[in-house]
């Protein structure tokens, strides 16, 4: 019999190895996350007394109840017993007690020239349980592997009310870039860090210009970055007139991703354009 309880700092070798067994830099990845936000909402499968999987969520801050599912991982022989996939059902529903809106999970289809697609299986299993794919980021992770995203609607009544009706009102703020920073799991992909300046003079720029975005990526390619991406709510009208100027590409969005009618659009620019 199978047990899903909360995840503690003494189980970390134990899920580090099952993790490792799959892809020893995911293990790495998971060790440095696990150690800076915590173990907070993080579970592990238990069966015969034995840790044999792992999983859990992260909450997506400034948003109305969304998440992202955090390291999923099940002992390499225990699987075929349906208990990864009893594991994933039992978390969302954790998530759904909890009024869990909207949860989001990031695949990559890498091909390992031994294993071949060594993803697939899992990408299998999010979907036979309700998730759909929402958007792909092309040469996402490296050149040749994409980033899938796929999201799964936790509660019933959250498709019933159309975006008309939810009268979303554009927002105008004063967006400055403030940092460049190589993303977490990829080689050579890159994007920018913002804030929204509170008070903004009278004859002051409301929102970044082509310009702006121009220098960071002359700033990333200088970082040896292949492609710079970014990602923004989808109420900010001015952001769009800048990024197209660029070169930036509209790659698609994530619905209801802060809220319902407020998605998350996402663009890239390849920097060998630049």
């Amino acid at each position: 019999m199978s047990n899903l309880r909360p995840m503690y700092m003494s189980d970390l070798p134990q899920v580090l190895k099952i993790i490792d067994a799959h892809d020893d830099d995911d293990a790495e990845s998971a060790e440095a996350d696990y150690q800076e936000n915590g173990f907070d909402n993080q579970f592990v499968l238990e069966a015969a007394g034995k840790v044999v999987g792992v999983t859990g969520y992260r909450e997506v801050a400034a948003t109305d109840n969304t998440y992202w599912l955090s390291w999923t991982y099940l002992d390499e022989s225990m699987r075929g017993q349906g208990l990864g996939k009893g594991m994933l059902t039992e978390l969302l529903d954790i998530l759904r007690k909890a009024n869990g809106r909207k949860i989001f999970v990031k695949v990559s289809n890498y091909e390992d020239p031994e294993d071949g697609k060594v993803y697939e299986k899992a990408l299998n299993v999010y979907q036979s349980i309700g998730f759909e794919a929402e958007l792909t980021g092309e040469d996402f992770y490296d050149d040749g592997e994409d980033q899938l995203i796929l999201g799964l609607v936790l509660r019933a009544d959250e498709s019933e009310v159309s975006e008309e009706d939810l009268a979303i009102q554009d927002e105008k703020p004063a967006i400055r870039f403030d940092g460049l920073y190589e993303i977490g799991d990829s080689d050579g992909a890159y994007t920018f860090s913002w804030t929204v300046k509170e008070k903004v003079g009278l004859f002051g720029k409301r929102s970044f210009t082509a310009d702006d975005l121009i220098l960071g990526l002359k700033a990333a390619k200088e970082a040896d970055a292949r492609r710079v991406f970014l990602t923004f709510p989808s109420n900010l009208p001015l952001i769009h007139k800048p990024l197209q100027a660029a070169g930036f590409k509209y790659v698609g969005q994530l619905a209801n991703y802060y809220e319902r009618g407020v998605h998350e659009f996402h663009f890239s620019h390849d920097l060998s354009d630049l």
